[in-house]
């Protein structure tokens, strides 16, 4: 499992210098590096424009812990062994900023509500972001993706009507009005670049 995680990294992270040309519209300055007619992306603040972010978090009382509790309690009835694995799910994102406001990306999702039968998700994201220049940025996010383990696959999803991030170079995220695989309650840490 360790080594599924950080292949999974490993990807993301050259996924992300895959995608690090920089083709959007924000403002655009010379540079000063050359007299020539090159440009830089920049905020509107002056500082460089960061597209990418790569963050990992944890969430509980997801889409996958309410199965797990639910098959618990149906099967403790019957036979009196407790199924439920652990509560919560990791997950991994990778963030593209197409714009000032939207952004996209993908995330990876495990979770184990059962003992023993892992669960492996992946969803594209769509996040707009409210402040994605400043310290502080509000944001909703939408993801739709897919589920599987050994026994098949099923449609799955995160919803976030208000999240949060804090910080510049290093975020803080945190989701709360949310529902979906990333948990009712869902933070991470992360690095943009």
């Amino acid at each position: 499992m360790k080594t599924k995680i950080i292949s999974l990294i490993l990807i993301l992270f050259f996924a992300a210098s895959t995608f690090a040309h920089e083709t959007e519209n924000n403002t655009e300055l010379p540079s000063r590096e050359s007299t020539a007619d090159t440009t830089t992306l920049v905020n509107k603040d002056g500082t460089p424009f960061k597209r990418h972010t790569i963050s990992v978090g944890y969430g509980i009382l997801t889409l996958s812990d309410f199965y797990g509790m639910l098959g618990s309690v149906i099967v403790s009835m019957f036979d009196g062994d407790d199924p439920f694995g652990t509560l919560g799910a990791l997950s991994i994102d990778y963030g593209y900023k197409i714009g000032e406001f939207f952004e996209t990306g993908l995330v990876f999702n495990y979770a184990e509500p059962i003992k023993n039968t892992p669960l492996y998700t992946i969803m594209p994201r769509a996040k707009m972001n409210f402040n994605s220049t400043g310290f502080f940025n509000p944001f909703m996010e939408v993801d739709l993706g897919v589920s599987f383990n050994g026994d098949g696959v099923i449609p799955m999803f995160q919803l976030t009507l208000l999240g949060f991030e804090m910080g510049t170079t290093i975020p803080v995220i945190i989701n709360i009005l949310s529902f979906g695989q990333r948990g009712m309650f869902y933070g991470s840490i992360g690095f943009k670049f």
